[in-house]
C-alpha cells in the first residue's frame, strides 16, 4: 500500500475510502489492467464483419507491448496466475472469467471468419478461441523471458495458419 500511496499521492484514508480493502484495490487494478489490454480491439470481434485480420492486429498490438517497452514488462494476468491464484479461488474465477470472456470474443471473431470463408470449415471456433488465448498468454511469459519479437510473430503466424486452409 505504501507504494501505491507514494505513486499515486493519495492518502491510504483516500485508498481505503474509495476501494474498501487491500483486496478490492487489487480486483479493481486487474479490471483496469484488462482494460488496457486491447480491450477495444476484443470489442471489435463482437462487429458482424471481424475477420481474420481483426485477429492478427490483436496479437501484433499485445507482442509489439511486450516487446517494445524499455523495460521488460510481464503481464499482470500471468503473475497472478502464477503466484496468487494456486492459493486463492477467488482470484482464480476472476482470472477464469477474464479468460472466458477473451476466448469468447476470439471465437465470435473466428466464426465470423469462418463465415467469410478465412479460416476451414471444420475448425471448431470454440476450441480455436481457447487456442488462440492460451497462445496470447504464452506470448506474454515468452515476452517476459526475452524471446525476440521475430519468434513471437513466428508462433502467432504458424498458430493463424493451423486454422486456414
Amino acid at each position: 500500500m505504501e507504494d501505491i500511496v507514494h505513486a499515486t499521492g493519495v492518502s491510504r484514508y483516500g485508498l481505503y475510502g474509495t476501494f474498501g480493502s487491500k483486496r478490492e484495490l487489487f480486483e479493481q487494478a486487474l479490471e483496469r489492467y484488462a482494460d488496457g489490454m486491447g480491450k477495444q480491439s476484443f470489442l471489435r470481434l463482437l462487429e458482424p464483419g471481424a475477420s481474420l485480420a481483426h485477429i492478427r492486429r490483436i496479437f501484433e498490438e499485445r507482442v509489439a507491448d511486450m516487446c517494445c517497452s524499455e523495460e521488460n514488462k510481464g503481464c499482470l494476468f500471468v503473475h497472478t496466475a502464477m503466484e496468487l491464484a494456486p492459493q486463492d479461488e477467488e482470484l482464480r474465477g476472476v482470472l477464469q472469467r477474464f479468460m472466458k470472456r477473451m476466448s469468447k470474443a476470439f471465437s465470435i471473431g473466428l466464426d465470423s471468419a469462418k463465415g467469410r470463408g478465412e479460416i476451414r470449415a471444420d475448425v471448431d471456433v470454440d476450441a480455436a478461441g481457447e487456442l488462440l488465448t492460451s497462445t496470447m498468454f504464452g506470448l506474454a511469459v515468452l515476452g517476459r523471458t526475452g524471446f525476440a519479437r521475430e519468434t513471437l510473430d513466428g508462433i502467432v503466424d504458424s498458430t493463424l495458419a493451423s486454422l486456414q486452409d
